[in-house]
């Protein structure tokens, strides 16, 4: 009677895999690529851009060379302005505007000619409701003597022909 108890016992040996630290992996990578995605989101807001039918679609090559300035229309509790711009998510008046355009564009300044422009470009998306002057405003930031930034993108959404 023994021997067909240790027999029994050794055909009824588990074999089987622990699936609980992998399971655990998978669900910590799953929460880090949501993290990673909204945060690179956070550079693109929302907005109703213009139409056009001459745009050239954006490749987005340099990605380390390019800041996203977004100008839409302010809401009542948002600021006293009409426009809101933000970069990164972050609201921005002009003087704050400028000086964090400046520190974009001192990274990508050539080192032997610091009077030159620097190779950082600014992708402008603008909400169609605001006016041209608000985009007029962030131009000049861009172009203010101390930034030097003259490479500029408008983004635009296809106009659809019916």
């Amino acid at each position: 009677m023994a021997k067909s108890n240790v027999s029994m016992s050794a055909g009824n040996s588990d074999l089987g895999f622990n699936m609980t630290p992998m399971i655990d992996i998978v669900f910590q990578l799953l929460i880090f690529l949501l993290v990673v995605t909204d945060l690179t989101q956070k550079e693109i807001e929302n907005l109703k851009l213009p139409l056009s039918t001459e745009a050239v679609e954006d490749k987005a090559d340099e990605k380390d060379k390019r800041v996203i300035v977004n100008i839409n229309k302010a809401d009542d509790w948002a600021t006293t302005k009409d426009i809101v711009v933000k970069i990164k998510g972050k609201i921005y008046n002009l003087e704050n505007l400028k000086e964090v355009l400046f520190t974009h564009a001192e990274t990508k300044r050539d080192e032997n000619d610091p009077n030159q422009p620097s190779e950082i470009f600014v992708l402008i998306r603008c909400d169609r409701e605001v006016r041209w002057r608000e985009v007029q405003w962030v131009m000049q930031a861009c172009a203010d003597p101390s930034v030097r930034i003259y490479k500029l993108q408008f983004a635009t959404a296809d106009f659809e022909v019916k």
